[in-house]
């Protein structure tokens, strides 16, 4: 199954397609950036162990990165789709099955590989250097470093291959299982009374921080190779286009969006069918719901189970819905490969006009379900509203800056260093100025609510203007890839 000429190849696909959609020398800046963050975490521990146990934050640490294997691997469910979409003139290796004698549950298990030990290389590695340089202006052991590495990677590894056997399982079964399956768990997680706190120190990876047992460290390197190799025999072996047929749709959806926007209804109408028929808009909202489905998981142990004083209030969850909503952004900009629109009498600020109308619309789908949910949860119904302002205001201006600043390529753009400083400078204030008024909210109702208005009347205005600037930014752009 292993072979290490294909794995080199990947690499080099996986540098070439990114460094070709930005700057090369920006291909490592997302890296740097994970290594300054945790430099200033390191600088700062002695401060921060003062207000939180060290346990505490090796408990979230090493489930943080257990979520983001499980995010990371969820590539899985789309293994057959990415075979049958070609990216324009990019033809992956993935796909290589088909013209020459090479299994596809081989390639699969060694796209496997290769994403694990690039997400190793690029992101946990950058962790743990940040930190290293850390230690020399603050006491930290060279040892625990090493172990905290490996039990970080062993975290990582269980994620990434638990989520890839699930979600290779799940490509072959109805959707409907997967909501039972989900509202069965949390039905017994809800009733069953179990101590969160308790199982969550027994994450094997972090027992094995701190017992620095080398045969726990083989048992989970095992136990993950064998959840890959696994999730190998689910997948397909000779993938097929999903054949589908479908009424002509087309005439009615236009008489429908042009009801709404009538400038946009071709445009809209089109990209609302490819959702439909693709089956893209269940992913759609799958990965905007999951983020913040974890926010609410995270926010729920912060205060229940690890017993910090923080008021995470409904206002809180509205501002970072607001920015999570950037998620929507990233996957409408990539329903279909834009290049065709060269040939089109089509300019690229209406297609990014058309994309922030939808961007809306899943916002208000998917977000003012999940806020109300949360506000019954947590008895603060009566701030519904007022978070329902600040989500719409701050959803309208992330995605309005978003799109002036990356256009049809954010997943590329921000990859930018001045592009992703320039989005930092932009939206970081605004969060952080909501926060704020979110904790101070119940020390003075009246002057929050003043406050979070009038910050939602020049977030709007700021969205207008920054709207009316994508003629000048995008206009006579070409259409391309990312």
């Amino acid at each position: 199954m292993l072979d290490l000429k294909i794995l080199k190849l990947m690499f080099k696909e996986e540098f070439r397609l990114q460094a070709s959609f930005f700057n090369r020398s920006y291909f490592l800046f997302s890296s740097l950036t994970i290594v300054l963050f945790t430099f200033i975490m390191g600088i700062t521990l002695p401060m921060l162990r003062r207000a939180v146990a060290t346990d505490d934050l090796l408990l979230a640490v090493h489930w943080t990165l257990l979520f983001y294997g499980l995010g990371v691997g969820g590539f899985a469910m789309f293994g057959d789709r990415i075979l049958e979409r070609r990216f324009g003139s990019v033809s992956l290796l993935m796909g290589s099955g088909y013209t020459l004698p090479l299994r596809f549950r081989r390639l699969f298990f060694l796209f496997c590989i290769k994403d694990t030990l690039y997400y190793i290389f690029f992101t946990i590695l950058p962790m743990i250097l940040g930190i290293a340089l850390a230690s020399a202006f603050v006491p930290i052991s060279p040892v625990a470093l090493l172990f905290l590495f490996l039990s970080l990677t062993l975290s990582f590894l269980l994620g990434i291959s638990l989520s890839v056997l699930v979600f290779s399982m799940l490509a072959r079964m109805h959707s409907a299982v997967v909501l039972v399956i989900a509202a069965a768990a949390a039905l017994y997680l809800g009733t069953a009374g179990i101590d969160v706190k308790a199982i969550a120190g027994e994450l094997p990876a972090l027992v094995f921080y701190h017992s620095h047992s080398l045969y726990l460290a083989l048992v989970i390197l095992a136990v993950s190779l064998a959840l890959g190799a696994l999730s190998s025999f689910f997948i397909k072996e000779a993938p097929t286009p999903h054949e589908r047929r479908a009424k002509e749709a087309y005439r009615k959806t236009v008489r429908w969006t042009s009801g709404l926007v009538p400038t946009f209804a071709p445009m809209l109408s089109k990209d609302v069918i490819d959702l439909v028929r693709s089956g893209i808009i269940f992913a759609v909202i799958l990965t905007f719901l999951m983020p913040l489905v974890f926010l609410y998981a995270v926010t729920w142990y912060v205060e229940s189970v690890m017993l910090w004083k923080f008021s995470f209030s409904l206002l809180f969850y509205g501002a970072m819905v607001g920015f999570f909503c950037t998620l929507l952004y990233s996957w409408l900009s990539n329903i279909d490969i834009s290049e065709c629109y060269n040939s089109m009498p089509l300019s690229m600020p209406y297609v990014i006009r058309t994309k922030l109308i939808l961007f809306m619309f899943f916002t208000f789908v998917v977000a003012v379900p999940y806020l109300a949910a949360v506000g019954y949860l947590r008895g603060e119904m009566y701030l519904f509203w007022l978070s329902l302002i600040l989500m719409f205001t701050v959803a309208a201006y992330v995605g309005s800056v978003l799109a002036y600043l990356t256009g049809l390529f954010p997943n590329s753009f921000l990859l930018d260093a001045k592009i992703l400083l320039q989005f930092a400078l932009a939206v970081v204030p605004v969060l952080l100025a909501e926060t704020l008024l979110s904790f101070y909210y119940p020390v003075n109702s009246g002057t929050s609510t003043t406050y979070i208005a009038g910050l939602g009347v020049v977030l709007v205005a700021a969205s207008m203007i920054l709207l009316g600037r994508l003629e000048s930014r995008w206009k006579g752009r070409m259409f391309r890839i990312a």
